[in-house]
C-alpha cells in the first residue's frame, strides 16, 4: 500500500507543479535593492520612468517608478500617477519615512521591480512585509497588485481595529 501512496503523491506534485508553473510563468517579482532605496532617499528622478503611488497623497503606502515603455494594465484607481518632480517625490518620501517611523518603528526600503524574465523595469519604495504581486501581460502591459490591507498597513494609515465602534 505504501508504494501506491508514493505514486499518488508524486502524481499530485507533478500536476500541482505543472499548474502553478503555467500560472506563474508571467509573474514578475520585487527584489530588495540598496540602490533603489538610495535613489528614493536621495530623491533621484529617472527621466525614463513614470511614477505612481498607492494610498494617501500625503502618506503613501508605496511609491514606484515604472519604465515608460510599460503601462499599467489594471484598474487605474489602484495607482495614482504623480508628477516626476524632485520636490514632489522628496515630500512623499519624507512623509512616508516620518509616518512609518512613528507608527511602526521602521524605515521604508527600496526594491527593483523585475519582469517575468528577471529584467529590471522599475523601482519600488515601501515598508517591509507588504503583500504585493506583479504580472506581465502582452504589449508592455503590467498589472501591479496593490498592497494587501494587512494590520501593518492599517496601523500605518492610522486605521486601528478600535475605529468605528
Amino acid at each position: 500500500m505504501r508504494k501506491y501512496e508514493m505514486i499518488l503523491a508524486v502524481m499530485f506534485i507533478g500536476v500541482f507543479m505543472g499548474c502553478t508553473g503555467t500560472l506563474l510563468k508571467n509573474m514578475g517579482s520585487f527584489e530588495p535593492s540598496a540602490t533603489a532605496t538610495g535613489h528614493f532617499e536621495k530623491f533621484v528622478i529617472h527621466n525614463d520612468y513614470n511614477y505612481f503611488l498607492s494610498g494617501s497623497d500625503v502618506y503613501p503606502v508605496a511609491i514606484f517608478g515604472l519604465k515608460k515603455n510599460y503601462i499599467i494594465g489594471s484598474d487605474e484607481d489602484l495607482w495614482k500617477k504623480i508628477d516626476s518632480k524632485q520636490e514632489i517625490i522628496s515630500e512623499l518620501v519624507s512623509n512616508m519615512q516620518r509616518r512609518l517611523m512613528e507608527c511602526c518603528f521602521q524605515r521604508p526600503h527600496g526594491f527593483d521591480i523585475l519582469d517575468n524574465h528577471g529584467h529590471k523595469i522599475g523601482e519600488w519604495y515601501s515598508m517591509l512585509g507588504l503583500i504585493i504581486g506583479i504580472k506581465i501581460k502582452e504589449e508592455g502591459k503590467v498589472v501591479i497588485y496593490p498592497p494587501s490591507d494587512t494590520d501593518d498597513v492599517k496601523r500605518y494609515q492610522d486605521r486601528g481595529n478600535d475605529r468605528g465602534r
